[in-house]
């Protein structure tokens, strides 16, 4: 079979590896990408797929970090967003009673922070140096990061061409060709050009908006210099009109305020910027956007990924993570796929879209002051959810129904909920209280010891070999 994908961005590079990986010889795979459509290059944040990801493909957790100027990202610290901050952080290997979060519920029960290892090491940002694996996702570099993709791309003998399409000619089972400088003809074609959706765009499809529910639609984003160490988090800082983020890269920070243009100008939101940071900033770029996805991602031979099937924002660092999704989806039903297929990997897309609707309306539910903070109308799926969480801690089963591919499920919601001060405490008390009481001494509380840790740029040095 013969793949062409349009788009040498992260999405088009990503669904490139895990397509080889799978496929190998089986598949020739060619990517077409133009200098006319660029990368955003502020600096980008990954999610936990972003680890998975990695040893799908084979490919060194450290050799990233050394070439794509990376830090290390525990989670978000959201500042200003619910009475004190917090950082939402999940460690996926506490134990469980069954389905019952046991430690999240001893540690709310006490009035402690949410998950003691992450206030053990990543507030403080310090690191064990002897410990390898502190987390699984990455702050890196943009432009670095693409870099290092095309390299992997051309270790695996994926062609990367240099082209602007200006030509799709469809027949009956979808596209027959494209055509730049030269004639493309492949089996299949995967939709990488972002906003532009330059093969999905040929077809009869439906955009299904979020602006009801996520209100922002615009960005302003720049640089800021180095610091003499990283916060091992992405920083959200709560805004007039959405709210401002911060990614820690070796050497520098990308930053961004995500707003409504329709509470504030795209000057007013420069001057809060300033005003805020104390200090001149150069905008690089401003983007605009309308939160939703793509109907359908998969049309006849065409199937879109990144930017051209779905966007929501940046917040939680969804984008990178969705196209590592969507892109597992392909790889496990492009071999001999037919219209069920199509039909399938396109519910599957809608669930996960949903999913990250959802989770993302939940950390608007704050008591901010503001006509972008009063606004906040929240999908029927989200109410249903929040009703049940009244009486007690989020478990899998409240999952069940959605996608296996989802981003989100009950201990991203716990983290979140009780930053928020959504949680009822009296009745996640009783809820702890009613576990047997052996259950409960088996719990321990986490000892901080921060001997023999370094700081968190001390740490990446280390690994980058400049020691």
């Amino acid at each position: 079979m013969k793949v062409t994908i349009v788009g040498t961005g992260t999405a088009g590079l990503i669904t490139a590896l895990i397509l080889k990986r799978k496929y190998s010889e089986n598949i020739d795979i060619e990517i077409i990408g133009s200098k006319e459509i660029g990368i955003i290059g502020v600096g980008e944040g990954s999610t936990e797929h972003w680890y998975d990801f990695l040893g799908w493909c084979g490919i060194d957790y450290f050799e990233v970090i050394r070439k794509c100027n990376c830090t290390l990202k525990s989670g978000i610290m959201f500042k200003g967003w619910g009475k004190k901050d917090y950082l939402h952080s999940v460690v996926n290997n506490l134990p469980r009673l069954g389905q019952e979060n046991i430690d999240y519920l001893k540690w709310i029960s006490k009035g402690k922070t949410v998950n003691q290892f992450t206030s053990q090491y990543f507030i403080k940002n310090r690191i064990p140096l002897d410990n390898k694996l502190m987390t699984y996702q990455f702050h890196f570099d943009t432009f670095k990061l693409n870099d290092f993709l095309k390299e992997k791309c051309a270790e695996r003998d994926i062609k990367v061409i240099e082209d602007t399409i200006k030509e799709i000619k469809l027949n009956k089972n979808g596209i027959d060709f494209i055509k730049g400088r030269k004639k493309y003809k492949s089996d299949f074609y995967i939709d990488c050009t972002g906003f532009k959706k330059l093969l999905i765009g040929c077809f009869k499809n439906r955009w299904i908006s979020f602006k009801d529910y996520l209100k922002v639609n615009s960005a302003i984003v720049f640089p800021t210099g180095d610091t003499n160490n990283y916060n091992i988090y992405t920083t959200a800082t709560a805004m007039k009109a959405g709210w401002m983020f911060n990614i820690p890269v070796w050497g520098r920070h990308g930053n961004g305020y995500i707003y409504d243009s329709n509470v504030i100008t795209k000057e007013k939101a420069h001057q809060e910027v300033e005003k805020k940071l104390n200090k001149k900033i150069d905008i690089r770029k401003e983007i605009k956007f309308e939160p939703g996805h793509l109907e359908k991602v998969w049309i006849k031979n065409c199937y879109a990924v990144g930017l051209s099937a779905n966007f929501v924002e940046p917040l939680e660092a969804t984008s990178i993570g969705t196209s590592i999704q969507q892109a597992y989806l392909l790889a496990h039903h492009l071999h001999g796929y037919n219209e069920k297929t199509s039909e399938f990997v396109n519910k599957q897309v809608e669930s996960i879209m949903n999913n990250i609707r959802d989770f993302i309306a939940l950390h608007y539910i704050t008591k901010n002051k503001g006509q972008f903070w009063k606004e906040i109308k929240l999908p029927d799926s989200l109410k249903y959810k929040l009703e049940v969480f009244k009486n007690r801690l989020p478990i899998q089963d409240d999952f069940i129904g959605e996608s296996n591919y989802r981003l989100f499920a009950d201990r991203n919601y716990i983290i979140v909920m009780h930053g928020l001060g959504l949680l009822n405490i009296e009745k996640v008390r009783k809820q702890y209280n009613m576990l047997r009481k052996e259950i409960k001494h088996d719990l321990k509380d986490v000892e901080e010891d921060l001997s023999n840790t370094v700081t968190h740029k001390e740490w990446i040095r280390h690994y980058r070999n400049e020691v």
